[in-house]
């Protein structure tokens, strides 16, 4: 499983469970148009996806995301720039030695 794979598992369960969005959420899906993101939506995935990688997505690292594969190559650049060993584990993942 790589980064982008992890970040779009969780793009998809915060549209799921967060947001209530029943249809697909695929890679080319625009977050207006074809998933109905609006202000207050953006917020809930920012704050799902900062909680889960423990990176901090300003207003100035959205500007040019329009699909889901936007937001999801942007939050593994952040994530690859944090210093340290990146993000916490998955609450599922086994723990290292």
């Amino acid at each position: 499983v790589t980064l982008e794979d992890d970040i779009l598992s969780v793009v998809q369960r915060v549209f799921r469970t967060d947001l209530e969005f029943a249809g697909p959420v695929e890679l080319d899906a625009d977050l207006l148009r074809d998933l109905h993101v609006d202000s207050l939506n953006a917020v809930v995935l920012a704050v799902g996806l900062e909680d889960h990688f423990r990176v901090r997505l300003a207003a100035e690292d959205t500007v040019d995301v329009r699909t889901v594969r936007d937001l999801v190559a942007r939050v593994a650049q952040l994530v690859r720039a944090q210093p340290g060993d990146g993000p916490a584990p998955a609450p599922d993942a086994p723990n290292g030695p």
